[in-house]
């Protein structure tokens, strides 16, 4: 890596570059890998197949779960989530802890 920075004049673009078009090689080869199971096995490196593909769900797994799991951390995040997912039921009022406390609603209670 060192001698590709300083001889070729790889920069930190380049070099995120390079990683996002060979994510789906790799991707594509082990399901290439997957549908000449039968060959594979024959030449006796299915267990080596099954081991990178699990490693490649390993790394993919960390490289999308691992910012949200930072990002969760901060209470503003959770706020924003709560906000995103709820949103309906903000803008019509609803209280939470009405609901928590196990309350019930007048309004909603008469119209029974």
């Amino acid at each position: 890596m060192t001698l590709l920075f300083v001889v070729c004049e790889l920069t930190l673009t380049d070099l995120s570059a390079s990683i996002l078009a060979f994510l789906p090689t790799g991707w594509a080869i082990l399901l290439i890998g997957q549908v000449l199971r039968s060959p594979i096995k024959a030449l006796g490196i299915w267990d080596s197949v099954k081991e990178l593909g699990r490693a490649y769900e390993k790394i993919m797994g960390l490289v999308i779960f691992a910012p949200i799991a930072v990002l969760s951390w901060f209470p503003i995040v959770s706020e924003f989530q709560a906000r995103l997912l709820f949103n309906q039921a903000f803008s019509k009022g609803l209280q939470i802890s009405m609901i928590l406390a196990g309350r019930k609603d007048k309004a909603a209670s008469s119209h029974k």
